[in-house]
């Protein structure tokens, strides 16, 4: 008996160190995605133990490796985050100076795929360092225009900028506290700001005070996750009461599968087109439709561009939206909202009202008229985001005032548009050989790089250009554009000719010889 005991006794001392060692390695996952400062992620770093914590950075270390991808790729890696951190600009995407980007749109479909569930449903925090991360539709004390510039200088396109200001002031679309609850649907702890964020210098001493004086709540992290669950994170609030720092929790915390995010359940493969549109149907019907409008064109646009895939069941449903008041009246409200910034906007609306078949083409003809306002002068914010569009947009000659032929940018937008309206191609073609300005005559022959013209007279005018005008840039662009058109009229094909044998500017004389032999 004694020797069974002694036996027994030593496997348990045998087993001893190995439970130690089974606990020391079972350690948390504190994961990292760098946009823009790295300050966020180094503190974590210097103040969390090393025996405690695993810190894996999932942003792509160069950035020739920048891809549309690297999140994916990351999400089949098989990560699982305890604590996840993202810091950068944001309003919508998570941009920086690593010139890698996270959309809002790239965390929703991730969420909607099981391969991410360990960096989007596994962790127990969130910390989101940037600005407006967990705003509300609440105004903020800047104006929608001067949002804009903020975002504008800041990095963004036009058309990032529009939407983004778009879903923060208007009905459109979710408000970004939402939708990061909607992400991070089962983490019991989201941080992040209500408005201006501080930036990684400034956010340094608050960040590094609050962690020295949570660090038993770290080294202890499961029995300190489960001890304060959902409930207010105090010290950081403490820490950071100078800011416009807040806490949220996921929107499902017991969520079993994705679909049950609406923007999932519109992507899912296991739903039939049928169940999507009646879905759809009912979302529209409670209002909620509108906060993720979005998703709900690209699918609508999609189904739309293989109408011999849909059933009958399918066109029925479709009808019906084109029947339902309540529907039109939402998305006619947002066409009424007022300022340029609006106009991506009022576009992707209008595209929804036309593959819902509430309105024809006519009416989007009329209504993009309408959005353009050509009553006012035109700014460089309205000229911008009528390019963002890329859309050819046929405002009649008839409407234009006389006074907007004088301005660039109204003539850049026309670039831009590409109206196909002959009178306006004529009265374009008058400013190239007329106008004082010659950036403005230059805009004006570029726009026939955009929309050839096999018109000989306006060919002739764009030749008459390259032979006589004083400023090189204009004849450049005239030797260009000419190169594209080639020309076929005796006429202009002599005056060409003529420009090169006139031509002192080499690189001018270089390029007039390009279209030259661009005519044989």
């Amino acid at each position: 008996m004694s020797k069974f005991i002694s036996t027994v006794l030593g496997l348990v001392l045998l087993l001893v160190p190995l439970q130690s060692l089974a606990k020391a390695t079972a350690m948390k996952n504190l994961c990292t995605i760098t946009i823009n400062s790295n300050e966020e992620a180094e503190l974590f770093k210097k103040h969390l133990a090393p025996a405690n914590w695993n810190v894996i950075e999932l942003v792509p270390s160069t950035a020739n490796a920048a891809s549309k991808s690297w999140f994916n790729e990351a999400c089949q890696k098989n990560i699982r985050c305890d604590v996840l951190i993202i810091s950068g600009h944001f309003g919508g995407t998570f941009f920086g100076s690593s010139k890698f980007s996270l959309s809002m749109q790239d965390l929703e479909s991730n969420s909607c795929d099981q391969k991410c569930d360990g960096i989007l449903k596994q962790p127990r925090e969130v910390f989101l360092f940037g600005c407006n991360t967990l705003a509300s539709k609440e105004k903020d004390h800047r104006s929608p225009e001067e949002y804009m510039q903020v975002l504008l200088s800041d990095g963004f396109s036009t058309t990032q900028a529009s939407q983004i200001v778009s879903f923060r002031y208007s009905g459109f679309g979710d408000s970004f506290k939402h939708s990061m609850t909607q992400v991070f649907a089962t983490t019991p702890r989201i941080y992040g700001f209500t408005s201006v964020g501080p930036s990684g210098k400034k956010i340094a001493p608050l960040l590094s005070k609050y962690l020295v004086d949570s660090a038993t709540e770290y080294q202890n992290f499961e029995a300190y996750d489960k001890k304060i669950g959902a409930g207010t994170n105090q010290k950081l609030m403490t820490a950071m009461k100078v800011t416009t720092i807040a806490q949220a929790r996921g929107l499902i915390p017991k969520l079993q599968d994705a679909d049950e995010k609406p923007y999932c359940y519109i992507r899912s493969a296991k739903k039939t087109t049928t169940q999507k549109l009646t879905y759809i149907k009912s979302l529209f019907q409670d209002s909620s439709a509108i906060k993720i409008l979005s998703h709900i064109q690209s699918f609508l646009h999609e189904i739309k561009s293989k109408p011999q895939a849909l059933t009958d069941e399918d066109h029925k449903i479709l009808s019906e939206f084109a029947e339902d008041e309540k529907l039109k009246k939402d998305l006619f409200a947002l066409l009424k909202l007022e300022g340029d910034v609006y106009l991506p906007l009022k576009t992707d609306v209008l595209n929804t009202l036309k593959d819902l078949e509430i309105v024809n083409n006519a009416f989007v003809t009329e209504a993009m008229n309408k959005m353009i306002d050509l009553r006012s002068p035109f700014t460089e914010m309205r000229k911008n985001m009528l390019c963002s569009l890329q859309l050819r947009i046929n405002i009649p000659f008839a409407s234009i005032p006389a006074e907007r032929w004088n301005e660039l940018e109204f003539l850049s937008s026309l670039v831009c548009i590409k109206p196909q309206d002959l009178a306006i191609q004529k009265r374009i073609a008058q400013l190239i050989t007329e106008a004082t300005s010659a950036t403005v005559r230059g805009t004006a022959i570029w726009f026939f790089y955009s929309q050839p013209t096999v018109d000989a007279e306006i060919q002739k005018s764009i030749a008459t250009s390259l032979r006589t005008d004083s400023d090189i840039y204009v004849r450049q662009s005239a030797a260009m554009v000419l190169r594209q058109l080639k020309p076929t009229s005796p006429e202009v094909i002599r005056i060409i000719i003529e420009a090169y044998s006139a031509e002192k500017d080499p690189n001018v004389r270089a390029q007039t010889l390009n279209v030259i032999s661009a005519l044989k």
